[in-house]
């Protein structure tokens, strides 16, 4: 019976953990043709093609301090038509008032590559978003280098969470000889 219990217990905490898998985050640097720079981290879909925050600032040229904090719309990859491997979107300052919605002074037109996930590249496959290649400040301000880093693998958490659930194993046989 303790057999029993055991297992039950061990593949409810492994069904539980599925939900328990945060979203991946990056943290991205850049700099534009102007000399101003953004820096912050961003927050995507598990499957890197579309993200779903953003929390950074865009800092000189004549941008000043910039707070940017959310995304135009993160129920669309707006580099889709590029390729599957494209994510595309807008960061924004200034407030949203839902999709697609908001009221801002500065935006960031931002395309990546994911087909290498969670390795990103900041890509430019034409022009997307923009006719300056997918990467500026309002359209007008091109990027001129930008990298994303931080990323933690999922198959590291995997192993992670494994070592734990067979460490409680062997805590509860031993406690409980079963």
């Amino acid at each position: 019976m303790k057999k029993i219990a055991l297992l039950v217990v061990l593949l409810f905490c492994m069904a539980a953990a599925s939900y328990a898998v945060p979203m991946p985050t990056l943290t991205l640097n850049e700099t534009f043709a102007s000399g101003a720079t953004f820096s912050g981290t961003l927050t995507f879909l598990s499957d890197y093609s579309n993200l779903t925050a953003v929390s950074g600032y865009l800092n000189g040229g004549p941008y000043g301090h910039d707070y940017i904090n959310w995304i135009w719309n993160p129920t669309v990859n707006f580099a889709s038509s590029y390729g599957p491997q494209y994510g595309g979107n807008f960061l924004m300052d200034g407030t949203t008032c839902g999709n697609g919605c908001g009221n801002y002074t500065y935006f960031i037109t931002l395309t990546w590559d994911f087909s290498a996930a969670p390795n990103l590249v900041v890509a430019t496959p034409g022009p997307i978003l923009s006719p300056n290649g997918g990467n500026n400040v309002n359209y007008v301000d091109p990027l001129a280098s930008g990298t994303f880093s931080g990323a933690t693998p999922e198959p590291g958490t995997l192993v992670m969470f494994g070592s734990g659930v067979i460490g409680l194993a062997g805590l509860l046989r031993r406690k409980f000889n079963v």
